[in-house]
């Protein structure tokens, strides 16, 4: 006999007669881990269409040479967006990785494609596939190039002013909808434990209470008994009505 079943017999908590509490609070349940993985497989699908978006946003792919024993070698490849500096027609090249802008290349070497050679100086030089130092000394170019380094200070004044000192970090930019999705995750993994805790220790107590009616019910018989032999008691001490002669 469950704990509800008791109520039950008292007046008027009689609608609560076979209501299933484990079944309830396991249905319950049910539900909170539904919603539980449901909040775990947006993120996972959030997170792959933000993969996603970031992968066709950064489409330039950045290749890296250096002049190693009078060889153009690769050293590495990177992927890049193009930007637009605001209020200018500048257009720069940002590498995430390195957190690094560089100026838009001219010269294609395939689809969404750039070659830059590094010379000796460290000056990056969107180039084809001859050896930068070879070509630009047979040209009679080989030296340092002081306006190109100015306009390189003045682009970088630039990109700081537009970029870097208004740039946040991405969860100092979404920190209150971040805070809000764990707190909701963590409310709902509580609740589902809290619920779980709950139909255990009714579980335990419907046992209990099937003990205690037994012990009122012994208890009652043993009252009868006792009322039962006050009452033999009583009559075995009286005395007839005849007075003796």
């Amino acid at each position: 006999m469950g704990v509800f079943d008791q109520l039950g017999s008292i007046p008027g908590l009689g609608v609560l007669e076979g209501f299933d509490a484990g079944g309830f609070f396991s249905g319950v349940g049910r539900i909170m881990t539904f919603i539980v993985l449901l909040a775990i497989a947006s993120a996972i699908i959030g997170f792959f269409f933000y993969k996603r978006k970031s992968t066709q946003k950064y489409n330039q792919t950045i290749h890296f040479f250096e002049s190693v024993n009078g060889q153009t070698i690769p050293i590495e490849d990177c992927q890049a967006c193009e930007l637009i500096i605001p209020g200018t027609s500048i257009a720069v090249f940002y590498i995430k990785s390195k957190d690094f802008y560089l100026p838009r290349g001219v010269i294609k070497m395939g689809k969404n494609s750039y070659w830059y050679a590094i010379r000796d100086n460290r000056e990056l030089v969107n180039f084809s596939l001859k050896d930068i130092n070879s070509e630009m000394k047979e040209a009679g170019l080989d030296y340092d190039h002081t306006d190109m380094r100015y306009a390189n200070k003045n682009l970088k004044k630039i990109i700081n002013d537009n970029y870097r000192s208004k740039s946040k970090k991405w969860w100092q930019e979404y920190k209150d909808v971040i805070s809000t999705v764990i707190f909701i995750f963590v409310l709902s993994v509580a609740m589902y434990l809290l619920i779980n805790k709950i139909g255990g220790l009714i579980g335990q107590v419907q046992p209990l209470l099937h003990e205690a009616q037994q012990v009122v019910a012994e208890v009652r018989e043993l009252l009868v008994a006792l009322d039962e032999t006050r009452t033999i008691c009583s009559g075995a001490g009286s005395v007839s009505g005849i007075t003796p002669g």
